[in-house]
């Protein structure tokens, strides 16, 4: 395969300017300029270097609307993507046709590399920081669903009543692929009928994916079937004994003597969030009390702590807690 390299990140006794996958910087007023607009049309053209993007929404949710985008490009994207400000929102990737080398990061984690098939869909949340890239021509639609409709379309059009979708890196879905072709005439030519026509289809790809890829929640999952505490223990310590390293996820799972697969769904069950959402927060509360209890700058820390950099790592932190690093530090120590 050709075009594209991803290469590990190796520890180090002290930070570089740089570590981890290269993406472009997040400014504050890039995030101003996002936030609130969901990742759907022109925001979408922009993270995927595009001049422009066509764009459905829906019309008939009262919270919140659905959208689709179609990303065509004959040339391939130059490097990987730009972050996509987090939010409680889903985007689902279906490839409109084959791509020939790509890949995917999740939480600053590669969990998907290598060709794409026609019809090949990903789920990904959007608070988990996904990165694209695709070291081919591309045309791909995103169907961008924000988690607070959710309850709406239970309740109003008898979809699943589900808590979330599962996470998917590459996997072919015929009635996917069949429903987004339905929409590339409306996509070509917009208007009034052509969002119409969108609030059916995107209720049905809706109830197909609820049906399909829905999960219950971590609250209402069966406890059977989870980790057992000396699994769960082991799996916390190998993902957090070197916090400068991005820990390989498929060999914790063998060292607890699981499939992948079932190994990411009992941690999840058993702490509430996937490996990548665990570990990050790990991260966040190991920062917290070296802002706390050092004087480490908050380069080092960003280091010390497994993030790609100061900028990632003030981006994170921010998310999760509410305040930057620099101000957090300062109201603790008063």
């Amino acid at each position: 395969m050709t075009g594209l390299s991803i290469e590990s990140r190796q520890p180090r006794s002290s930070p570089p300017a740089r570590y981890g996958p290269a993406r472009p910087p997040v400014t504050p007023t890039a995030l101003r300029a996002t936030v609130g607009q969901g990742a759907f049309g022109h925001r979408m053209a922009e993270t995927f270097n595009l001049a422009a993007a066509p764009t459905l929404t829906t019309t008939a949710l009262k919270r919140a609307q659905m959208a689709a985008t179609r990303l065509t490009s004959a040339v391939p994207s130059a490097g990987a993507t730009s972050p996509i400000p987090p939010e409680k929102a889903y985007l689902v990737t279906l490839q409109l046709r084959q791509v020939a080398a790509s890949a995917l990061w999740i939480g600053g984690q590669v969990v998907q590399i290598g060709a794409l098939a026609e019809g090949s869909i990903s789920i990904v949340h959007l608070e988990d920081e996904p990165v694209f890239h695709f070291a081919d021509a591309f045309d791909c639609l995103q169907i961008y669903i924000p988690a607070i409709v959710f309850e709406e379309l239970a309740a109003s059009n008898g979809t699943p009543a589900i808590n979330g979708l599962a996470f998917q890196a590459d996997v072919v879905d015929r009635v996917v692929q069949q429903l987004g072709a339905a929409l590339l005439p409306s996509l070509a030519a917009p208007g009034p009928a052509g969002r119409l026509f969108f609030d059916h289809i995107a209720l049905a790809i809706y109830t197909h994916l609820a049906g399909a890829y829905g999960q219950l929640g971590e609250r209402a999952a069966a406890p059977a079937g989870g980790l057992t505490p000396s699994q769960e223990r082991t799996a916390k310590a190998l993902l957090t004994a070197d916090l400068t390293r991005e820990p390989s996820v498929p060999e914790v799972s063998v060292a607890c003597g699981l499939p992948l697969g079932r190994f990411v769904r009992a941690f999840r069950q058993a702490t509430g969030m996937p490996p990548h959402r665990w570990l990050r927060q790990f991260r966040v509360e190991r920062a917290q009390e070296l802002l706390f209890g050092s004087r480490l700058s908050l380069a080092q820390i960003a280091y010390d702590c497994g993030f790609a950099d100061q900028s990632h790592f003030t981006r994170v932190f921010t998310t999760a807690i509410g305040i930057t690093p620099g101000a957090w530090r300062r109201q603790r120590r008063g």
